[in-house]
């Protein structure tokens, strides 16, 4: 028998203070599956990758999920820093282990998270 799984989504939220862009996406993993989709942003983004977050929810992720964020190249701005996050507690990623960015929009993918689960992925760009 086949399954059909109900993809995961995210509400994202971009915001511009002067000079660094702040993108927040709030994510719920699918049922069933672990792929977070449709979360690319609707602006376009050109600079330097300041700071990022991830914050676990209230439905706690699996231990160890992974969080890439990726440009219209496919190459992680989080080079590869945002694979297995802790489930339970905010973690952070600076400026020195962080991509640049050139005039692209870009895309949250979250794996390993388990069914139904949420956290929030904060991005800031100068």
């Amino acid at each position: 028998m086949a399954h059909t799984w109900a993809a995961g989504s995210a509400a994202i939220t971009e915001e511009i203070y002067s000079t660094v862009k702040k993108i927040k996406w709030e994510w719920t993993s699918g049922t069933g599956q672990t792929v977070v989709a449709d979360c690319t942003t609707t602006n376009f983004y050109s600079g330097k990758a300041l700071y990022c977050v991830t914050v676990p929810g209230t439905d706690t992720p699996s231990d160890n999920y992974d969080v890439t964020i990726l440009d219209k190249d496919n190459i992680d701005v989080l080079d590869g820093r945002g694979m297995n996050r802790d489930a339970t507690s905010t973690e952070t990623i600076t400026e020195g282990s962080l991509g640049t960015i050139a005039n692209t929009q870009l895309e949250l993918n979250i794996a390993a998270a388990g069914s139904a689960n949420t956290g929030v992925v904060y991005l800031y760009v100068r």
